[in-house]
């Protein structure tokens, strides 16, 4: 008798830290009604009644089945989303990286759900995707944009802790991956830009070289340490000049802070959203910008404003030296710009490029603040001033190394660098001094308005007179991309009739004027030839597919020609589509210096720019004009169109933030830290959620993070009543959390009983847990209970084997031989040879025998 308790005190223990120490069990084998075989715990119920084809369709589309494209995809839904891509038919020049953890993978393979895959298509780990990646040549799919990531049905449900974790690092590799290779061969969307901005990129950052030799400067970025310098600014305002990037421009209204200058260089959508704020900025402020910022903040600017950059995208007579401005963020640029101002002392406030313990990764008072902790990622750690570490993201660490060199370079000039902040990230060559600590010059507001004079204003003349240049400019260019489509279309039609059905060349004069096109492109039209090459490099690329053939013959030949100039086709007519926009653009900047312009144009283009504030600019600079009433109501709505995007609270931009703040992120991260044993991350993370504003929920979430703390300390007890606690609020978001973590301490301090009744409600929860419901009802003899459970179990999941012979094991063993029998028949017809089941039947047939002696 005692022997036998000790063995069941051993299936216990072996029962907690084989089973309920792991959440991460991909669960039995299971065959819908629509024959999807699929391992149920890696997506629940999700297949159980709808077909895998169907849930597929609705989710992905033809999105997964792109030609030329290099698809990561986290999880595979057991094999059915990769079945399901070959029998699609793997598009041309597309290959499939299924990422799965592990232990995943090794029951996929197990279970041979993973056969007769084509071999454009992988399955790997964490530890050797990337191998894979540059094997399937993941740096030319880049060149090409033909990189895409996605989350498996399983990756995005998140039963199992590894597919967020996965998820997580595998995406912050692909950014910085992305961002690398994208840095080669430029972008596309900064012409387009360029020519959007063609208009206003009047006066270049060069007026102001060297203008504040001698003087300090603070440069305020968007860090979470930001707003804790604000007294000490405004107590010393008088003795600085004051560089802002435009995202901080909400903060600095609230404050009363006024900068000098404000920077911006993102030509993204979203960059009005962050930065709406700087239109609240009086004229004096000064708008430095590259030439590609986003158009609506450079064309609503009422100020003066300085760019960086070149003004036209080819060689012109209207671009002089001027200066690029380092990047790849605002911050870069701005920071360069303060050394070719000539500034010998250079303060950084907000400069942290790491977040806050709590998660919180920008300032107070910013949408990202405002939204909540980004829970999404994991961290990397980087030293601050004071000592500590704090987290940092992989793309942070970039700009550290970038800003390394900055610091190098500018210090080596005699210049010295300083961070306000003690919690910013330690810089080489950029030392830390406490605001208080501080000695600075007065500085005279002569000296200033003095070194603003050099920036000339822009007079009725002046501006007429840049337009005009602009639209010749610009007329001239359209002239150049008309020749260039009309001889690329040409060639096309050349190419496509010069070889015959056989691949041969049929007529060598056709050759011969293809040749004459090529040319003309090269010589005549070469400026603007290397801008459509250079537009349109993506759709050139295309000629080497990163998994074309060496083999060279008249078929691949036609092909290759007809893939060059459709390109050059497709961007000269792109870019004749942008210059001739820019073209009506100018003009319309020419109709706004008019005492009695046509209404209707200026009214028209503002409203496609989406640039409501040049109504009220155009209205500021014509005070006595008169028009008709229904022009006012126009002018009005303009202005009121503006205003609301003033207040907007609703952007794309918030709303995208939202997404790396959601609780069933939140659910992840507190499990992952968890497992780890990460404590003073988890305090952190409990820390930054009770000051999340975006959330109301959050009692069951926060008790489960002090639980498992108390776990962490060796204090079951205190865990064991935030457990209780979580049960008592009814219909909890980590119920299933809190119930295996009471199953596993109970079984550890051998209380079977309440480790019986968290086990049945986890039963209820899911058919998963009904295997450890029918051992544990075996070992507390509950016998009845137990072949239930296993009953319930094997209808619900008919494909596993191994809960069918511990059934026919409890049979034997509580001696109801006949239904051990009639078990043992069925598994042995579907697998005769299995050597379990075998032995089992020896067994039986052996007590049998003794049974009748």
């Amino acid at each position: 008798m005692h022997r036998q308790c000790v063995f069941g005190n051993f299936i216990l223990i072996i029962m907690t830290t084989a089973i309920f120490t792991q959440t991460s069990v991909a669960g039995s084998l299971k065959t819908n009604a629509f024959g999807d075989r699929y391992l149920y715990n890696l997506c629940r119920s999700n297949f159980d009644q709808v077909g895998a084809q169907a849930i597929f369709d609705s989710e992905f589309g033809k999105s997964l089945l792109l030609e030329d494209t290099l698809n990561i995809v986290i999880g595979s839904d057991s094999g059915l989303l990769a079945k399901y891509v070959q029998q699609q038919g793997i598009p041309t020049g597309s290959r499939f990286i299924f990422i799965e953890p592990d232990s995943v993978l090794e029951e996929l393979q197990q279970h041979q759900l993973l056969d007769d895959l084509q071999p454009e298509i992988v399955f790997t780990t964490a530890e050797f995707w990337e191998k894979h990646a540059n094997t399937f040549k993941i740096k030319e799919y880049s060149y090409i944009n033909g990189i895409k990531s996605f989350n498996a049905i399983c990756a995005q449900q998140g039963v199992l802790d590894d597919y967020a974790e996965l998820s997580w690092t595998i995406n912050e590799t692909l950014n910085i991956l992305h961002n690398r290779h994208n840095v080669v061969i430029g972008c596309q969307l900064f012409i387009v830009r360029q020519l959007e901005n063609i208009a206003e990129n009047i006066l270049p950052v060069t007026l102001l070289a060297n203008a504040y030799q001698g003087k300090t400067v603070i440069i305020l970025a968007g860090g979470p340490s930001l707003t804790t310098v604000f007294p000490w600014l405004q107590d010393n305002r008088h003795k600085l000049v004051v560089f802002a990037i435009s995202r901080i421009s909400r903060q600095l209204i609230t404050a009363g802070i006024k900068p000098d200058f404000v920077f911006s260089v993102d030509p993204q959508d979203g960059n009005i959203d962050v930065s709406r704020e700087m239109f609240l900025f009086s004229d004096e402020t000064i708008f430095i910008h590259s030439y590609h910022v986003q158009p609506a903040l450079l064309n609503q600017w009422q100020g003066q404003s300085l760019y960086m950059g070149s003004r036209i995208p080819w060689k012109s007579d209207l671009n002089i030296d001027n200066v690029i401005g380092a990047g790849p963020t605002v911050t870069n640029s701005a920071l360069s710009m303060a050394h070719y101002f000539g500034f010998n002392k250079i303060l950084l406030a907000g400069f942290d490029v790491c977040y806050t313990k709590e998660g919180i990764t920008h300032a107070i008072g910013s949408d990202e603040q405002l939204t909540g902790p980004k829970y999404d990622f994991i961290p990397l750690q980087v030293e601050t001033y004071c000592g500590e570490f704090r987290p940092t993201s992989h793309a942070y660490s970039l700009i550290l190394s970038i800003l390394e060199q900055q610091a190098r370079i500018i210090t080596a000039d005699n210049r010295t660098i300083i961070n306000l902040a003690p919690t910013a990230a330690k810089i080489e060559n950029i030392t830390h001094t406490p605001p208080s600590e501080m000695l600075l010059p007065e500085l005279q507001v002569n000296e200033i308005s003095s070194i603003k004079q050099l920036i000339p204003p822009l007079s009725h003349d002046v501006l007429d007179k840049h337009y005009q240049a602009v639209i010749n400019e610009l007329e001239k260019a359209a002239f150049q991309m008309h020749a260039i489509a009309k001889l690329a279309k040409k060639a096309l039609e050349i190419n496509n009739r010069m070889y015959s059905s056989e691949g041969r060349i049929e007529n060598y004069k056709d050759k011969r004027e293809l040749d004459g096109i090529e040319k003309q492109l090269k010589r005549k039209y070469r400026h603007h030839s290397q801008l459509v090459k250079k537009f349109a490099v993506r759709h050139f690329i295309k000629i080497t597919s990163p998994h074309d053939t060496d083999d060279c013959n008249a078929e691949k030949a036609q092909k290759l020609g007809s893939i060059y100039y459709k390109a050059y086709l497709s961007g000269a007519n792109h870019l004749s589509t942008l210059i001739n926009a820019a073209i009506v653009r100018t003009k319309t900047r020419q109709e706004e210096l008019k005492e009695a312009p046509d209404f209707a144009l200026l009214l028209e283009q503002w409203d496609r720019d989406k640039s409501y504030r040049r109504a009220k600019s155009w209205l500021k600079k014509h005070p006595s004009t008169h028009y008709p009433e229904q022009t006012a109501m126009a002018l009005q709505s303009m202005q009121d169109q503006f205003d609301q995007v003033l207040t907007n609270q609703n952007t794309v931009f918030k709303a995208n933030i939202a997404k790396h703040s959601t609780l069933s992120l939140l659910k992840s991260k507190i499990k992952l830290l968890f497992k780890h044993k990460k404590t003073d991350e988890l305090i952190n993370l409990k820390t930054g959620f009770i000051n999340d504003p975006s959330h109301d929920n959050k009692e069951p979430f926060l008790l489960l993070i002090d639980a498992y703390l108390a776990e962490l300390e060796n204090n079951v007890e205190t865990a064991l009543i935030n457990y209780d606690n979580i049960i008592n609020l009814g219909q909890s978001p980590v119920l299933e959390e809190t119930l295996l973590r009471i199953t596993s301490i109970s079984l550890e301090q051998q209380d079977q009983q309440n480790a019986f009744l968290a086990l049945d409600c986890l039963a209820n929860l899911s058919p998963v847990y009904l295997p450890y419901k029918a051992e544990l009802a075996r070992i507390i003899g509950d016998h009845l209970l137990a072949i239930d459970s296993y009953n319930a179990y094997i209808a619900f999941f008919p494909e596993d084997t191994l809960s069918k012979l511990k059934l026919t094991a409890l049979y034997i063993d509580i001696k109801v031989y006949e239904a051990a029998e009639l078990m043992l028949e069925h598994i042995l017809q579907s697998t005769p040879d299995l050597e379990s089941a075998i032995a089992l039947k020896n067994q039986l047939t052996q007590i049998k025998k003794l049974t009748t002696e």
